[in-house]
């Protein structure tokens, strides 16, 4: 039975490689002239730059095996011991986040107040809601003050996010889950331990960090010299119709129009093209994919002079939370990070502008938005210096929110796939947006077409 993959982001290629082990018949179309998405990495004068995702996390086994089985073993390399240390602003001064018991009872970060709320956490009764925003979830069970500087800085940074549209149930499931099954986090956590154990999962605050020698791009180059054979760029899928047996496919291909009949079809867009090519489909229910937000992000890539930065760089980065009324969401350290990002002697940041804090500002062009960011980095890390490269990216709709309601979206696609036999989905929209998530979300709908074999 052949498959049509539409998207060569890291879902689809993994999508693909998994089915293709296995003897499946494969084509992944991809609109692009390269794959990978927003797994971007570029080198200029002697600098690494990962425009997209800098790293992720080790959280499954499914991650690493799949790691090992494409070949990439020595080249995964893990964060520097030094980026634990995790800074958040407050009053415009870095502050380590605290991850120990005795680091929480000595931080200046937070108040007494603060601390001695979350000592009263597992006595609280579990939220009864089916749906809450992550900033009521967070406020009723640790607080105002937690949530503004330790919750609102890291959900602008991972996330691009605002934690008071995401949905706590929908895009953070295992904490609220842990939450609803023990009555508290803390006791989740303790007891959680045994199930991540079974599924041979490892918590998100412990897993090891890492990327690769030369940047994240090289997963997705990886897996697509694999596929290569079966990949097919600058062609976009313009519509998915159902067919005797199976599904045809607009493909377009410059001014050319082609059509093509396959018998399975897994989709790996964004949930914005997904309303536009699945109309045959969703019946009326386009509109719930379009309202999807997805954000504008800038990465803005900056190398200088070591002698340039006041600060020892001694951690991952910094986060800001919106009290603090800055124009950027937060850098991180990328040379202090993993080897190979700087040339000798010199430094470089990697610093996210806009999500949904400030949309405008990500969209700001090059003599708008560097020294917005230099102004913020001077600010707070002390610069005496301009930078000697700047390299910047912007991504209109960069990733997708889980805003309240979103488990309608996730279970329209549990429907879709009942309903239809034959079509699947895998991406960031299905399970989380980290490059973990998406390739468990890979695997997973990969099983379920070769069970379905």
């Amino acid at each position: 039975m052949r498959t049509a993959i539409i998207g060569a982001g890291i879902s689809g290629l993994t999508t693909a490689y998994y089915l293709k082990q296995q003897g499946c018949d494969v084509v992944v179309f991809e609109k692009e002239n390269r794959v990978g998405g927003s797994m971007v990495t570029e080198q200029q004068d002697g600098f690494l730059i990962d425009l997209g995702p800098n790293s992720t996390l080790e959280t499954s086994q499914v991650l690493r095996d799949l790691i090992d089985a494409i070949g990439l073993s020595e080249q995964k390399v893990y964060a520097n011991e030094l980026s634990n240390k995790r800074f958040v602003v407050r009053n415009g001064q870095l502050y380590a986040l605290p991850i120990s018991p005795p680091a929480f009872l000595k931080t200046k970060l937070f108040s007494l107040k603060a601390k001695l709320q979350l000592l009263k956490e597992p006595f609280i009764p579990k939220v009864e809601a089916e749906d809450i925003s992550l900033a009521d979830y967070v406020r009723y069970r640790l607080g105002e003050e937690f949530l503004d500087y330790a919750i609102n800085p890291f959900v602008a940074g991972v996330y691009a996010g605002d934690p008071e549209n995401l949905s706590a149930p929908a895009g953070f499931p295992k904490l609220f889950n842990l939450e609803q099954k023990y009555g508290s986090f803390i006791k989740g956590a303790i007891k959680g331990k045994r199930e991540r154990q079974k599924r041979q999962e490892v918590a998100k605050d412990r897993a090891k960090m890492f990327s690769f020698l030369s940047g994240m791009q090289t997963f997705a180059d990886a897996l697509a010299k694999i596929l290569a054979p079966a990949i097919q760029l600058q062609s976009e899928v313009l519509e998915v119709l159902p067919a005797e047996k199976g599904f045809k496919l607009m493909i377009g291909r410059g001014e050319k129009e082609e059509e093509h009949r396959f018998e399975r079809v897994v989709v790996s867009v964004p949930t914005y093209v997904q309303a536009k090519i699945l109309k045959a489909f969703l019946k009326g229910q386009q509109k719930l994919l379009e309202q999807v937000a997805y954000p504008p992000v800038a990465v803005v890539f900056m190398g200088f002079n070591r002698s340039a930065v006041n600060h020892p760089l001694d951690g991952f980065g910094f986060l800001l939370p919106a009290k603090e009324k800055r124009q950027i969401l937060g850098s991180i350290f990328s040379s202090t990070i993993f080897p190979g990002r700087a040339p000798q002697g010199k430094v470089a940041f990697t610093t996210f502008v806009g999500g949904m804090r400030n949309p405008d500002n990500a969209l700001k062009d090059a003599e708008q938005l560097k020294p917005l960011v230099l102004q913020d980095l001077d600010d707070l890390l002390g610069l005496n210096e301009e930078p000697v490269l700047t390299r910047i990216r912007r991504w209109p709709r960069a990733i997708p929110q889980y805003q309240l309601g979103y488990k309608s979206v996730q279970n329209l696609y549990d429907e879709l796939e009942e309903r239809y036999s034959g079509l699947y989905f895998a991406g960031n929209f299905r399970r989380g947006i980290s490059v973990g998530d998406s390739v468990l979300s890979a695997n997973e709908t990969s099983e379920k077409i070769l069970n379905e074999k």
